[in-house]
């Protein structure tokens, strides 16, 4: 068995037989795993965290499951805003309108999967939005920026008027001459082979309204892929008993195709570099409670100073986040709005250093400690051992904003396989008030670990 093998075994027994609390040293623990004179020195800390908060810069937009639209205002938070695009696709691969088709009319039909609100007065408000046609490609760099710029898209939309939603069922929106004659220009090659037809018909991309200044509440549309439509409506001249007729016919294209680029946008004002008592987690691209790598490298190395221990070897068994919450008033309003899991990420550079990734820390998949919130004791629990080892033994200057941690919502998917996968969520919004720095219960990182003489 090696020394780091042999320590770890070590930690891990340590780990599993200590008390969360502070305790003393014992040098007992592990004799006769590791070799004579190796047993190292094993103990607990607990760090108050040094936290922020800060709106994430920029999140992943790119859905499978369902086209987000809508807003939600409140007092606290501000009011988030949802717009989505999503790919248009013809239904058939064999279809030729001929040589001289007519145009009758187009329309499309939005079809609403559920819906998200706080208050009950909210769930069937009218929300008007707006249909414009895409000017810019979907391409990765979209799908991971959640930046769709009036720029990408024609500001002149393709809906007859302004369509009005309501929260369930479908919605029939009659679109302009103009767009309906570009899809009935799709040529038998486009019908075919569907990148050629993404090479000239973008897509489509639905704004809501904003709310009205000074209002409250509001509503979150899912609308689900696939299951949205544009019909086309259209003459065309066919060959029947020997002569030329013509018809009335219908050409169906899906809207919602593969995936929906979900943009958001938030306002509240709430990122602060010394947060106090308080908290605040949002999701999507909200406020986040932020934690800086740097800070947590000057915290350990002021740490291992203090105690002198800069002629020891550092293994940590474990790390562990706590962020505790106080009893909300309103539990029902608490269970809507507060998510079951949030964890660590750090936001890797996708494409250019301007574009970010949110991807959760690799424990999450090696223990059970995945930030499930625990209502009895009122906190959410995360293990980053890893993480921690990492940037232990990183030197301070390779440190950079890539490896800061943000704790946010996470989703949890099971594929087909069984296997469970961890990401962050971009397809639900969350409101957490927890504790801040200066609260009597605040947040804290505890290390499990053990040092040996170089």
């Amino acid at each position: 068995m090696s020394f780091r093998t042999a320590l770890y075994v070590a930690l891990t027994i340590l780990a599993s037989t200590m008390a969360a609390s502070c305790i003393e040293n014992n040098r007992e623990t592990g004799g006769g795993i590791l070799p004579e004179g190796m047993v190292p020195e094993l103990g607990i800390k607990t760090f108050e965290l040094p936290v922020t908060n800060r709106a994430s810069d920029s999140v992943q937009a790119s859905n499978s499951s369902n086209m987000l639209i809508g807003t939600l205002t409140d007092p606290k938070f501000g009011t988030v805003t949802c717009n989505a695009a999503s790919f248009i696709v013809p239904y058939s691969d064999s279809t030729d309108f001929g040589d001289n088709p007519e145009l009758i009319g187009a329309y499309l039909t939005l079809s609403i999967d559920s819906t998200y609100y706080l208050e009950e007065n909210q769930e069937g408000i009218h929300q008007r939005i707006r249909v414009y046609k895409l000017t810019h490609k979907m391409d990765t760099a979209l799908q991971f920026c959640n930046s769709i710029t009036p720029d990408l898209y024609d500001p002149t939309p393709v809906t007859v008027s302004d369509p009005v939603i309501y929260g369930t069922g479908e919605i029939r929106v009659d679109l302009t001459d103009d767009f309906a004659a570009e899809l009935l220009a799709t040529t038998p090659e486009e019908f075919e082979d569907f990148t050629k037809f993404f090479d000239r018909i973008y897509g489509l991309y639905i704004a809501v309204e904003k709310p009205l200044e000074g209002s409250t509440g509001g509503r979150l549309n899912y609308l689900n892929l696939g299951y949205s439509s544009i019909n086309l409506n259209y003459r065309t001249e066919v060959e029947r008993n020997g002569s030329r007729q013509k018809i009335d016919t219908t050409e169906s294209f899906v809207f919602g195709y593969y995936t929906a680029l979900n943009n958001f946008s938030t306002t509240s004002d709430l990122g602060n570099d010394r947060p106090g008592d308080t908290l605040y987690l949002e999701g999507l691209s909200g406020v986040k409670p932020h934690i800086s790598a740097i800070d947590l490298k000057d915290m350990m190395d002021n740490w291992i100073t203090l105690e002198k221990l800069q002629d020891y070897a550092i293994v940590i068994a474990r790390a562990e986040l706590i962020f505790p919450y106080e009893m909300p008033q309103d539990y029902e309003r608490f269970d809507i709005e507060h998510p079951d899991m949030i964890y660590a990420y750090t936001s890797v550079p996708w494409a250019t250093d301007t574009l970010r990734y949110y991807s959760p820390l690799e424990e999450i998949y090696d223990n059970a400690n995945i930030g499930a919130i625990n209502r009895s004791e009122m906190v959410y629990s995360m293990d980053i051992t890893a993480y921690m080892q990492r940037l232990a033994v990183t030197d301070r200057a390779d440190i950079d904003a890539s490896m800061d941690l943000w704790i946010a919502p996470t989703a949890a998917r099971t594929g087909y396989t069984g296997t469970t996968y961890y990401s962050f969520d971009n397809h639900n919004y969350n409101k957490i008030i927890l504790n801040g720095p200066s609260a009597e219960r605040k947040p804290t990182l505890t290390l499990t670990y053990g040092v040996m003489k170089k």
